[in-house]
């Protein structure tokens, strides 16, 4: 398959759209700045809009991309909230169906816990908790692929220059494997019941295959990228060995990854925390673009990541949102913003960004100060 994007904009005489831009860092051709991203919580969201004097993010975005000077509206793991396409659901709905990742189709119950300044999703009812056999896994429900209305999918062609579609839903095979079974005994069963382990991802892979290749089939000669997100790793590395990694995740990934490139598209991978040891095979299987760069993770800094995997690769965030724009001053993040510029110049390579959503107690002027 010719790849769609293999000739970038390079022409320097011009100023560079979107568009242009981005594809172009992704292919770590020559850029006439380094692309920049914008992604916040809700509440974040609604904050900045009211700040600028504009309505509901959701009716507003791209006036609010405009008044940051940014080039995309990054969602929480992907390159554009409001050109990620999915399939309609069409089967027994839920009161929690809107809340997250249409993981309510597992059977999954995900609850709204108010924080300090924001909501976040939880899990706390693990339907498998208590199976002790293999039997007991394949007998529980899979989704139904005949409840998706794949035949509603479309591309938003109104959008096309503001934003990069994309697709790729339930595909995270650990964390659906996690909320499943409980993250402490997965990771149990991963080391000491191999064979359960292997059977509940297995049941949660092999229903994402269909999926995407139904989405795929549908709209993927329209798209721009393909995402994929699975949080396997922590602050300090990953909450497994690469082996275990290998064993029950990759073989996966390679099979949705091949699909997606079929249809000539770039690959995004989304991870939270350190995973470098498993980065160099997630280039070696067909990833072009890692998220989020928590550069408070273990050797997630900037300059490790291009010292190591150089032009392999094009990242996506680099800011960080933990310590540096809630807490640090607006000297500190221009700073930040500046090492970036320094470090990747006009090459591509980066679209520099928050290293995730950024929340409410984030000072309007540290934020400015990101796009400034």
């Amino acid at each position: 398959m010719v790849d769609r994007f293999s000739k970038p904009y390079t022409d320097m005489m011009s100023i560079q759209s979107t568009r242009e831009r981005v594809l172009s860092a992704i292919n770590h051709a020559e850029v006439d700045r380094i692309p920049v991203m914008y992604r916040g919580l809700p509440e974040t969201d609604a904050k900045l809009c009211e700040h600028f004097g504009l309505g509901p993010v959701d009716e507003h975005w791209t006036e609010l991309v405009d008044r940051l000077g940014a080039d995309l509206f990054s969602g929480g793991s992907s390159m554009g909230r409001y050109a990620r396409i999915s399939p309609e659901y069409t089967g027994r709905q839920d009161d929690s169906h809107s809340l997250f990742h249409l993981d309510y189709v597992w059977g999954l119950i995900p609850q709204q816990v108010s924080a300090a300044t924001h909501t976040y999703v939880d899990w706390t009812d693990h339907p498998m908790a208590s199976f002790s056999s293999v039997r007991q896994i394949e007998a529980y429900p899979s989704p139904r692929i005949e409840d998706f209305d794949f035949s509603a999918m479309a591309v938003d062609e109104s959008i096309t220059e503001r934003a990069l579609s994309s697709t790729g839903r339930l595909n995270h095979i650990f964390m659906i494997a996690a909320r499943l079974r409980g993250m402490d005994r997965l990771l149990m069963d991963m080391a000491a019941e191999p064979i359960l382990a292997e059977a509940i991802f297995n049941k949660v892979a092999e229903f994402a295959v269909e999926f995407n290749r139904r989405s795929l089939q549908q709209v993927g000669t329209q798209l721009d990228h393909y995402v994929l997100w699975d949080d396997v790793a922590m602050q300090s590395g990953m909450m497994m060995s690469p082996a275990q990694w290998n064993r029950y995740l990759r073989k996966w990934y390679e099979i949705l990854y091949a699909d997606a490139k079929k249809y000539g598209l770039k690959v995004f991978y989304h991870c939270c925390g350190s995973f470098h040891p498993i980065i160099p095979t997630l280039i070696d299987i067909g990833v072009d673009i890692l998220d989020p760069v928590q550069t408070s993770a273990f050797e997630m800094d900037l300059k490790t990541l291009k010292r190591r995997y150089g032009n392999n690769v094009c990242w996506h965030g680099g800011i960080d949102v933990q310590k540096l724009l809630p807490h640090g001053t607006v000297s500190a993040v221009r700073d930040a913003v500046r090492e970036a510029k320094e470090l990747f110049g006009h090459s591509g390579g980066i679209i520099l960004g928050p290293s995730h959503e950024i929340t409410p107690d984030t000072p309007i002027e540290n934020i400015l100060a990101l796009y400034d």
